[in-house]
């Protein structure tokens, strides 16, 4: 979480902007459960409840403040199955990030469901796609894969909650994950810092899926802007 945004953050308000789209599925990151900076609060339960979805999963990759903080997901539809995986890291004094995979039942379509948030090094980026593809690989190829979160391409840590976005033509980190998936092609920033802007949140979704539609939500409910992706499945 930004710093500035620190006892800023209306959650309650956060989930009204989203509900207004009737997402079946949110993909959250930097989440915090009972944190003294979130006033003792579930931050997942709140947007559950204010947005009506009322599957949730968690992954807590820190502990922080007496609590967590982590990524989540919360669904219209059951969760069937939850796994948190640490992303790699390169030096065990940087963030803890994770990969959190859900499995969510549609009926007789099961869909999985990623929620990332990546590094602010693009060595550990680089490592955490190439998890993601080892992980995905062991899922049946017939079930619909879709990765949403914050990616941080281009992202350089300049200081303690600073960071610079240094824009490029291609991103290592997304190369790879093309291998084997198809990703939404936005260039509008979705990131903003007084130290800096970026595209830096995405989606990636099987090759046999249709992306219907996306679309950037243009409102400042935190220092990122939403994406609402539709998917035929």
């Amino acid at each position: 979480m930004d710093k500035d945004l620190i006892g800023k953050i209306n959650v309650k308000r956060q989930a009204m902007v989203l509900k207004k789209y009737k997402p079946d599925i949110i993909f959250l990151q930097e989440i915090d459960m009972y944190t003294k900076r979130a006033y003792n609060k579930n931050q997942l339960y709140t947007l559950s409840k204010y947005t009506d979805l009322n599957y949730r999963a968690m992954g807590t990759n820190i502990k922080y403040e007496n609590g967590f903080y982590g990524d989540g997901i919360i669904s219209k539809f059951p969760i069937e199955y939850s796994a948190n995986y640490l992303s790699p890291l390169t030096n065990t004094s940087h963030e803890q990030r994770g990969i959190l995979c859900n499995k969510v039942s549609f009926g007789n379509i099961k869909i999985n469901v990623f929620s990332v948030h990546m590094s602010t090094f693009e060595d550990e980026r680089i490592l955490t796609s190439k998890e993601l593809l080892r992980i995905i690989a062991k899922i049946n190829k017939d079930e619909p894969i879709i990765i949403g979160g914050d990616f941080n391409v281009g992202i350089k840590k300049i200081g303690n909650h600073k960071y610079l976005h240094e824009p490029k033509e291609k991103y290592e980190e997304y190369e790879i994950l093309k291998e084997k998936l198809k990703s939404i092609e936005n260039t509008k920033n979705t990131w903003f810092s007084p130290d800096g802007n970026g595209c830096i949140d995405s989606f990636f979704y099987s090759k046999h899926l249709e992306l219907i539609k996306y679309k950037v939500i243009e409102s400042k409910i935190s220092d990122h802007y939403p994406i609402y992706a539709e998917f035929l499945i």
